[in-house]
């Protein structure tokens, strides 16, 4: 995974007149990790993560990226496929979007925590429905596969 250096102007966004450091969707990240590793629940979907600092590093560059930052890795990330494979349901989601939620309230400001948290909820949403999609195409697959055997 290649990283481009940023400059200090790039360092904060404004999404819908709410601004983030760079920092800040670091901070929240890496909180959040360090909490589903300890999870009971949550722990197990994610034993495939081999290094926890390049996943942080990943998903605060995805979270930096959709909120309107300048790219700064080069790296393709499938979050469709990562998910169905690791398990990913309704129940994992509620979860995931709980301690998430509660790890926002620790590190933000209230404008903040409220947007991101809007955010976070829809990006769950899409993702369920993608997840679905893709069960539907992957079972379908298998079942062209299994006949043509």
């Amino acid at each position: 995974m290649k990283q481009e250096n940023q400059s200090s102007a790039e360092k904060t966004v404004n999404v819908n007149g709410v601004e983030f450091a760079h920092d800040d969707i670091f901070r929240v990240v890496d909180d959040f990790y360090t909490r589903i590793q300890r999870d009971p629940i949550l722990q197990v979907p994610f034993r495939s993560v081999g290094d926890w600092p390049e996943h942080i590093q990943k998903l605060t560059h995805f979270w930096w990226v959709r909120f309107g930052g300048k790219p700064y890795l080069f790296n393709h990330y499938n979050p469709v496929a990562k998910h169905f494979f690791a398990g990913f349901n309704h129940e994992l989601l509620t979860r995931w979007l709980f301690i998430f939620h509660d790890t926002l309230q620790m590190h933000l400001t209230p404008e903040q925590v409220g947007l991101w948290k809007l955010i976070s909820a829809q990006m769950g949403k899409g993702l369920s429905v993608k997840n679905e999609l893709f069960r539907r195409e992957y079972e379908s697959r298998e079942r062209e596969v299994r006949t043509k055997s």
